[in-house]
C-alpha cells in the first residue's frame, strides 16, 4: 500500500469524513496487508479522536462495520467506535442492550471479524427466513425477533405454529440464515430423486446470508434432502459432483417483463456475483423504462427507487444517465420541481433501507447535475439527507435555502447535526427562532417527516446549545424573539413558560425585555382574548407610500435581480479552484452574505410596515405624523421640521422620522407644549401646520 496516497485519504477523511472519501480509505485498508500493519491502525487513532464522543452518521458507522470485517488487531478504543457504528446500522428498535450483547460487540473475547458476520446475519434476519441450525440439525423459519430477551421465534420448516424462542446469540453465532425461495423445499424435503450435490452447493451459495463451509453444507443435506442415506452413501454422493454455476439459459434482469420480475432477477444475478451491465442490457434496461407506464411507476415509487439503487452498483455513469433518462418524467422521487410536489410523492426517500438510500442519492447524482440534489435537500426526510447532501456544496445549500425562503425541520436537523463535520457559519445561522418556529408549525406531514419534528421541538425545548444558538441568531433582537415565541401556537402555555424561563437564564437581554410585559403577552398567546391591554402584535412602522413602494422594489431587486448575478458569480469563481486563494469567490461569497442580510431585514420589516395616504391626514394642534412642526429651544433657536415615516427621514431637507429619538420626543406633543429633547436641551412646540401640497403630493406617489 502507498504509504503517502493513505495519509492523503486519511487527511481527507479527517477534514470531510463523507462517504466517498470513508470508501476509498476502507478499500485503501483492504489492501494493507494480512494482518494489518500496527502502524497503519495506529494512525486511524487520529479518526477516532476526531471522533471523539459524538453521535456518528451512516457513513462513519459504515466505515467502522466494515473495518471490523478486515484482518485487524482488536483496541479498546475501536471497540468503542464499533458499538456507535453498529447502532447507525442497526435500526432503532433492535438498538437495545441485549441485542448488542447477542452481537458480543463489547464482547473482546469475541473476535471483530465474528461481530462482523454475526452483524451481517442480524440485518438480513426478517421474518420467513429459513434457517438451518447445525448444533442440534434442525431446518427452521424465521418468526419475530423479541428484542427485549433478545430471542428468536422459530417453526419447523413448512410448518405453521408450534413456535419455539431461541436465544439470539445462538442464532447469529452458529445458524446458516439463508434467503427465503422455492428452490429451498429442494433442499429440505427426503425426495426419491434428491438434488444432485452440485445444485445443492449452488442454491446454498446463492441463498446464504454469509459463506457456508463445505462441512456444513454437508450437515444441512444429511438434515435435509438424503437424511436417508448411511455414511458410505453420502460420501459417493458428495463427491460425485463439483460445485457448478448458474443454469444454463437463466433469464437476465434487463429481460424482466415487470418491475417484480427485474427486482427477483436482479437478486439472483446479485447472489450470482454477477459483474458490471453489458452495453446490451444496458439497452434492454432502457427499453423495460421506456415501455413502464407512468401509474405503474406512481403506484410500485418504492420498487422502483429499489431497483435503480440497485442498478446504479453494476452501472458505469454512463451507462446509467442512459438507463434512467425514460424515467426523468415517470420516477415520482424524481420531480422536475422537487420544490412544488406534494411531500407524499417523495416519500420513498424515508422509506428505503439506508444502504439503498445511499445508492439511490449516488445514482440521482449520477443522473441530475449538484443544484437539483440542492432542491431535493430543501425537501426530502431526515433519512435521506446525509446521503443526497454528500455531493453539495454548503454555498449552493444556503444559497437554496435563501431563494426558498423556508427550512424544513429535516434541514434545520441535518444542519444541527453536521454542524462539526461540515462547519459552514453560513448555513448555522440558518437556525435561528423564525425558521424553527416555522419548521415546527408545519402540520399534516406524512410519517417520513413527523420524526424531524418530534427531534426539533425536543431540542427547542431542552437543548441548551440549540437555544444558545437561537439567540445567537437572534443578534440581540429582543422584540423579535418575543414576536417569534408569542406566534408559536404549536407550544402549549406549559411549554411556553418552561422556554421562557430557560432562554431567561441564557440572556439577559431577553430576561429584561420579558420582565418588562411581553412574558405575560406571550404566556396568553393562542388561548383566546387577553386580558392586558397592550397590543398582541408589535405595533406597525407608519411610512409614507412612496418610501414604501421603494422598500418594496429594494426587495424584488435582490430576489429577482442580485441574488441570481451573484449565484453565478460564485459558480464562475468556485470553477477556478483553490478557495484559498480565490480572491473572486471571496467577494462573491461576501456578497451573498450581505444580500441576505439585507433580504431579511426587507423581509422583517416588510411584515411590520403600514403605508399612509398623507393627503388624508387632518392636522390640528398635535404632533402627528404628516404635520409639519415648529420647535423653539430656550436659547432661542428656532427649527422647523416635517414630521414623517419611519423610512421618510432626511436631514438635509428636514424630514424627521417618527422613530428617531426626536421625533419621538415630540410625537403627540400639543401646541405650546415644553418637553426636553435628546441631549438635554429645552423647547417648546411653538406651532403644528399641515405638510405642503408639494411634499404630499411627492410622498403619496
Amino acid at each position: 500500500m502507498d504509504s503517502v496516497a493513505f495519509e492523503e485519504l486519511l487527511v481527507s477523511c479527517l477534514e470531510q469524513p463523507s462517504k466517498k472519501n470513508l470508501d476509498n480509505l476502507l478499500a485503501a485498508l483492504r489492501t494493507a496487508g494480512n494482518p494489518i500493519p500496527a502502524e497503519v491502525l495506529e494512525q486511524l487513532n487520529l479518526l477516532w479522536e476526531a471522533w471523539g464522543d459524538d453521535e456518528l452518521d451512516d457513513a462513519q458507522g459504515a466505515f467502522c462495520v466494515g473495518l471490523a470485517a478486515l484482518p485487524m488487531t482488536d483496541s479498546p478504543i475501536f471497540r468503542k467506535m464499533l458499538v456507535a457504528g453498529v447502532k447507525t446500522a442497526l435500526p432503532p428498535y433492535l438498538g437495545r442492550n441485549p441485542i448488542m450483547k447477542a452481537l458480543g460487540v463489547r464482547d473482546e473475547s469475541v473476535p471483530l471479524a465474528e461481530v462482523s458476520a454475526r452483524l451481517q446475519r442480524l440485518l438480513a434476519l426478517k421474518s420467513g427466513m429459513v434457517l438451518f441450525l447445525p448444533s442440534s440439525g434442525r431446518w427452521c423459519t424465521a418468526g419475530a425477533i423479541d428484542n427485549i430477551n433478545a430471542s428468536l421465534a422459530v417453526s419447523a420448516f413448512g410448518l405453521t405454529g408450534g413456535a419455539a424462542a431461541i436465544p439470539l446469540d445462538i442464532i447469529l453465532r452458529d445458524a446458516v440464515i439463508l434467503s427465503p425461495g422455492p428452490e429451498l423445499s429442494r433442499l429440505v424435503g427426503a425426495l426419491k430423486t434428491p438434488i444432485s450435490s452440485r445444485d445443492f452447493r449452488a442454491i446454498v451459495a446463492r441463498r446464504a446470508v454469509v459463506p457456508v463451509s463445505d462441512a456444513v453444507m454437508q450437515q444441512m443435506a444429511q438434515a435435509g434432502c438424503v437424511r436417508n442415506l448411511d455414511k458410505a452413501a453420502f460420501d459417493k454422493y458428495w463427491s460425485s459432483e463439483t460445485p457448478a454455476g448458474p443454469a444454463a439459459g437463466t433469464r437476465r434482469s434487463c429481460d424482466g417483463r415487470s418491475l417484480k420480475e427485474v427486482d427477483l432477477l436482479l437478486t439472483n444475478e446479485e447472489e450470482r456475483n454477477a459483474g458490471k451491465f453489458s452495453d446490451e442490457e444496458e439497452a434492454g434496461f432502457r427499453r423495460f423504462f421506456e415501455n413502464l407506464k407512468p401509474d405503474t411507476a406512481v403506484r410500485e415509487a418504492k420498487l422502483l427507487a429499489s431497483i435503480i439503487s440497485r442498478l446504479h452498483l453494476r452501472s458505469t455513469p454512463e451507462q446509467l444517465r442512459e438507463i434512467c433518462t425514460p424515467l426523468l418524467a415517470k420516477a415520482p422521487f424524481w420531480p422536475a420541481n422537487p420544490g412544488r410536489v406534494p411531500l407524499s410523492q417523495l416519500s420513498v426517500w424515508g422509506e428505503l433501507p439506508s444502504k439503498q438510500l445511499e445508492s439511490l442519492a449516488a445514482a440521482t447524482a449520477v443522473v441530475f447535475p449538484e443544484e437539483y440534489l440542492a432542491e431535493c435537500a430543501m425537501r426530502l426526510p431526515l433519512k435521506s439527507l446525509n446521503s443526497v447532501c454528500a455531493g453539495v456544496s454548503e454555498e449552493l445549500l444556503f444559497d437554496c435555502c435563501c431563494e426558498h425562503k423556508v427550512c424544513s425541520a429535516d434541514l434545520l436537523l441535518w444542519i444541527w447535526k453536521n454542524r462539526k463535520k461540515r462547519p459552514s457559519e453560513e448555513l448555522l445561522g440558518l437556525i435561528n427562532v423564525e425558521n424553527t418556529s416555522r419548521a415546527l408549525s408545519a402540520d399534516n406531514l406524512p410519517k417520513a417527516w413527523s420524526a424531524a419534528i418530534r427531534e426539533l421541538r425536543g431540542l427547542l425545548l431542552d437543548n441548551v446549545d440549540f437555544q444558545k444558538q437561537l439567540l445567537e441568531a437572534a443578534h440581540g433582537d429582543a422584540m423579535m424573539f418575543a414576536a417569534v415565541l408569542q406566534g408559536a401556537l404549536f407550544l402549549s402555555p406549559g411549554e411556553r413558560q418552561s422556554l421562557m424561563v430557560k432562554l431567561s437564564r441564557i440572556s439577559p437581554m431577553l430576561r429584561d425585555y420579558l420582565e418588562n410585559g411581553a412574558g405575560q403577552r406571550i404566556l396568553k398567546a393562542g388561548i383566546g382574548v387577553t386580558e392586558t391591554r397592550e397590543p398582541v402584535t408589535n405595533e406597525p412602522n407608519y411610512t409614507s407610500v412612496k418610501s414604501h413602494k421603494r422598500l418594496m422594489k429594494e426587495l424584488d431587486d435582490i430576489i429577482n435581480i442580485h441574488v441570481p448575478e451573484n449565484r453565478e458569480a460564485l459558480k464562475v469563481a468556485r470553477a477556478h479552484g483553490d478557495f484559498r486563494e480565490n480572491s473572486e469567490f471571496d467577494a462573491a461569497k461576501e456578497r451573498r452574505n450581505f444580500l441576505s442580510r439585507r433580504r431579511s431585514e426587507l423581509e422583517r420589516e416588510l411584515a411590520r410596515i403600514q403605508p399612509i395616504n398623507l393627503k388624508a391626514i387632518k392636522v390640528e394642534d398635535s404632533a402627528i405624523i404628516g404635520s409639519e412642526i415648529e420647535l423653539r429651544y430656550d436659547d432661542g433657536e428656532v427649527e422647523v421640521y416635517q414630521l414623517l415615516g419611519a423610512w421618510d427621514g432626511d436631514p438635509e431637507r428636514k424630514f424627521l422620522s417618527y422613530r428617531t429619538r426626536l421625533g419621538a420626543a415630540v410625537l403627540n406633543r400639543r401646541q405650546g407644549e415644553t418637553f426636553e429633547v435628546p441631549g438635554g436641551r429645552k423647547c417648546t412646540l411653538v406651532a403644528v401646520r399641515p405638510l405642503s401640497a408639494e411634499i404630499i403630493a411627492e410622498l403619496d406617489e
